[in-house]
């Protein structure tokens, strides 16, 4: 049995990030009981290529005044048995600590993704002509898959990959919900190159950038209409991770948006025009009070957007569920609406599985508001446009869009957006009015 200290091991990175806790205790509790069944896998550098849950864990004993034995032999304290593999290639111990890993405590779906690619960049670099199906027969023999499975896992680890900084990759539980993520981005990207394309046949104008530089660009009392969603400064993004509120949503940056919006608005519209504002109701009285300050007349009280019977439940069964959005209407020249309206208005949600946007509006409650502000050949303006509904709620109403959006993804989004608005029919406004 050879020995060595523990203190001499050197420990590169990891594809493992991190041992849960439990598995180290669990690791204790069987090597105290049955020994150490296997040493740890060194360079002739005493590098180490597999078994740093075993060193954690025998190091651990040695601290806690215990001792461990291996076939029967006490370890002393403070070392830790080893084999050696001798000089292999760097792709070989990425192997070898991949083998590790999927017989013992399974890695994260994460570790498994970034540890395959690992071992293909490292193969290519080694063999340039070296195929992807190839490789994936090495690892089989490894994680005890078939080579076909680990060709398709493989491929999919690429995939992965290419976004692996992406939030929606980040936000994913599982190696397939990513992959689907990654494929879903890139799906996007080939909708805005096509919508690109087709720039030429649209009206409307899709900008990607900040609002806070975009709005400047914008000649003054050029607008009719102003109707955004802007962040509401409620923490979405700390929403869980199925929400998929990718986007800043602090209050600090959800209320510095909103104002800017309301008083670059008010330079943009036209001397009679309106702004609706989504906003949640903590900040509504703020927004309103702003407002007025920048020489709006605001409707005093929110108009309501309910979406549904279904909604946020902060209480569980213990509370209520919350159905509604409010909105803050702004007049510039005292302009009013076209017709008497009620202000609650019943327009239900897109369906979770139809969203492209987690904080997406119906395109049908859009139109309406259009609707109630102005009518054909008016020019109407979202700051924050997401995925582009405004788009099409404005080809309906014959109305010119201008839609900004800062996120690139969602950009594409709108953009692949005005290949579908143009193919939308229009409606007299007098159909909308309801």
């Amino acid at each position: 049995m050879k020995l060595i200290k523990i203190s001499e091991v050197e420990i590169p990175p990891r594809q493992r990030a991190a041992h849960a806790p439990s598995h180290i205790k669990d690791l204790k509790a069987s090597i105290l009981s049955k020994g150490l069944l296997h040493p740890i896998v060194l360079t002739s550098a005493y590098a180490l290529v597999a078994g740093f849950g075993r060193l954690t864990a025998i190091s651990e004993i040695h601290i806690d005044g215990h001792t461990a034995s291996c076939d029967g032999i006490p370890i002393p304290s403070g070392s830790i048995p080893y084999i050696n593999v001798g000089d292999l290639s760097s792709a070989d111990l990425a192997e070898a600590e991949l083998e590790e890993n999927l017989l013992r405590a399974n890695l994260t779906w994460e570790e498994q993704n970034a540890a395959r690619v690992l071992i293909l960049r490292l193969r290519q670099g080694q063999d340039k002509l070296i195929t992807v199906a190839e490789v994936a027969r090495e690892v089989a023999k490894k994680s005890g898959k078939s080579p076909e499975a680990e060709g398709m896992i493989l491929h999919r680890a690429l995939e992965i990959e290419k976004y692996k900084d992406h939030p929606k990759i980040k936000a994913a539980k599982t190696s397939h919900e990513a992959w689907k993520a990654a494929m879903d981005i890139t799906a996007t990207g080939f909708r805005a190159t096509l919508a690109k394309l087709n720039l030429g046949k649209s009206e409307h104008q899709v900008i990607n950038g900040d609002c806070r530089e975009e709005l400047k660009k914008i000649e003054a009392g050029s607008i009719d209409t102003i109707l955004c969603d802007p962040p509401y400064g409620i923490q979405a993004d700390k929403f869980k991770r199925t929400a998929e509120h990718f986007y800043d949503d602090t209050p600090e940056y959800g209320l510095e948006i909103s104002k800017f919006i309301i008083q670059e608005g008010f330079k943009l519209l036209k001397p009679r025009g309106l702004l609706w504002l989504f906003c949640d109701i903590d900040h509504f009285i703020t927004l309103r009070e702003y407002a007025k300050d920048q020489a709006f007349t605001p409707w005093r009280t929110p108009i309501l957007w309910r979406k549904g019977d279904e909604g946020q439940t902060p209480w569980g069964k213990l509370g209520f569920s919350r159905t509604y959005e409010s909105i803050l209407l702004l007049s510039k020249g005292q302009k009013g609406l076209r017709v008497l309206s009620p202000d609650i208005k019943d327009y239900k949600r897109p369906a979770r599985s139809d969203r492209t946007h987690a904080a997406e509006k119906p395109v049908e409650l859009l139109t309406h508001l259009l609707a109630l502000s102005g009518d054909h050949g008016d020019v109407v303006l979202d700051p924050c446009a997401g995925s582009g509904s405004i788009l099409e709620a404005a080809s309906i109403m014959k109305m010119t869009a201008i839609a900004i959006e800062v996120d690139q993804e969602y950009y594409n989004l709108a953009l692949a957006r005005t290949v579908k608005s143009s193919e939308q029919p229009s409606a007299p406004a007098s159909e909308l009015l309801q």
